[in-house]
C-alpha cells in the first residue's frame, strides 16, 4: 500500500491499494472504507512531494476521493462516524 497523505500524528491516513486500485482511509490504525478510484490523486500528492511545493487546496476539492477523505476526518472529529 502507498501512503497518499496523513494528519497530524499519523491519526487519520490515506493509502492507495496499487492491486486492488482503491484508496484505503485508515483512522488509528483502523481501516474504515475503500473506494475504487484512479491514480490521479496519488500522482498529485507524489508531484507535491517531489517538488516540495505546497498542496493547492482548490485542486484537491476536485478529487472525490479527497472530499471523502476530508469529510470522513471532519466526521471523526466530531464523533459522527
Amino acid at each position: 500500500m502507498y501512503l497518499v497523505t496523513q494528519g497530524k500524528y499519523r491519526i487519520n491516513q490515506l493509502g492507495y491499494d496499487k492491486r486492488k486500485g482503491e484508496y484505503v482511509y485508515i483512522h488509528k490504525g483502523v481501516e474504515i472504507w475503500r473506494e475504487k478510484g484512479d491514480t490521479q490523486l496519488l500522482d498529485y500528492f507524489n508531484e507535491v512531494r517531489a517538488n516540495m511545493r505546497p498542496c493547492n487546496y482548490y485542486e484537491l476539492e476536485t478529487f472525490s476521493v479527497w472530499n471523502r477523505y476530508s469529510k470522513s476526518c471532519d466526521d471523526m472529529e466530531k464523533g459522527v462516524i
